[in-house]
């Protein structure tokens, strides 16, 4: 006889919350939605590890401001993540408990106490830290391509940097997003921040890329052009690619680089996109031109690249100057299980 869920308003909530308020009253976007799924998943990941709870026993009350502090300070020391990532984890969390809020599913005072947790300072000396050409193609020799994963690997790491895009719109591409024209030539189609659409064109050197992933990952390509470009296999079913997924296997390349004494510097996703976008920039592309490209709805957004030292302009034009400036090849010229299982998809967790 399976065991009865502790608190069933809660996963209701979850469900309404995820399914109906974000994408239908708030007019969310995917990516936003999803954003909001991955902190209530770490939350109850959390719970589990910190507080033995099981999925089913964790309770409306598990919401409080003492939990919420815990989770605070186990996204930084268990997670080890940075301030602005702790900060956009507590404001889903926060933005969950509003809406338990204003259907009675959590009182007013509690959810005054979790909106009086402070949020964590972020405290580092912030540097405008970028990849040179070199250091982009030695990153993307590290995948093994004997192995799928290292496919799979060196193929999202190329066009997270080819595209210049955000972590979550790669995760978020359908294979018929990657589109070859009848010349050869790719174009990416990107649905961003807002669910706004740009069309992002890309070298045809990530063609060969493109063409050896899918005849792995991909075979019927052509009948399954809705399906999800990047995933993963659980139990025979395909779920998309995490965001963990893809910190994993950079951080493995990041220490496997270290090992030979290569020092780099951290990887992270947002790093490739800021890399290319100095590398666009520095390659004479204007301002109004690398705005659209990155999807920045705010021009003042990308004149970050623009603020940038003259050493550091000194710099980035030694970088691109490093023995060529392709990151595919030399000499060319640069161009631009279970219950908990079934609770998370009835609850849309998942």
């Amino acid at each position: 006889m399976k065991a009865k869920l502790k608190s069933p308003e809660l996963f209701k909530s979850i469900k309404g919350f995820l399914t109906s308020y974000l994408p239908v009253v708030k007019k969310k976007s995917a990516h936003t939605i999803s954003a909001y799924r991955y902190a209530l998943n770490l939350y109850f990941q959390f719970l589990s590890e910190s507080h033995h709870l099981e999925l089913k026993n964790i309770r409306t009350n598990d919401f409080n401001q003492e939990k919420v502090v815990e989770f605070r300070d186990w996204l930084k020391t268990v997670r080890k993540n940075e301030a602005t990532t702790i900060n956009q984890r507590l404001s889903h969390i926060r933005g969950f408990c509003r809406y338990l809020m204003k259907n009675d599913v959590l009182s007013f005072l509690s959810y005054e106490e979790i909106c009086d947790v402070a949020e964590t300072k972020d405290t580092r000396i912030k540097h405008f830290v970028w990849l040179s050409i070199e250091e982009v193609k030695l990153i993307l020799e590290q995948p093994d391509i004997n192995k799928k994963t290292g496919i799979r690997d060196r193929f999202f790491l190329a066009l997270l940097y080819e595209s210049g895009c955000r972590d979550d719109e790669i995760l978020h591409l359908r294979v018929k997003d990657f589109v070859i024209s009848q010349n050869g030539e790719p174009d990416l189609h990107i649905f961003g921040k807002g669910n706004k659409h740009r069309c992002t064109p890309l070298s045809t050197d990530i063609v060969p890329y493109f063409n050896e992933y899918c005849s792995i990952y991909q075979p019927n390509m052509k009948d399954e052009q809705d399906g999800m470009m990047f995933y993963t296999v659980r139990n025979g079913i395909k779920t998309q690619m995490s965001a963990d997924n893809v910190q994993r296997f950079m951080k493995a390349y990041e220490e496997k680089l270290k090992t030979i004494k290569i020092d780099i510097p951290h990887l992270h996703p947002h790093l490739w996109r800021r890399t290319r976008a100095m590398h666009l920039y520095m390659a004479g592309v204007p301002l109004p031109l690398l705005s659209e490209w990155l999807g920045h709805s705010n021009e003042e957004t990308t004149r970050i690249y623009a603020r940038a030292t003259d050493e550091m302009k000194r710099q980035a034009q030694r970088k691109l100057e490093e023995n060529g400036d392709s990151v595919f090849k030399d000499n060319v010229t640069f161009k631009y299980a279970d219950d908990d299982e079934v609770l998370r998809r009835l609850s849309g967790l998942k």
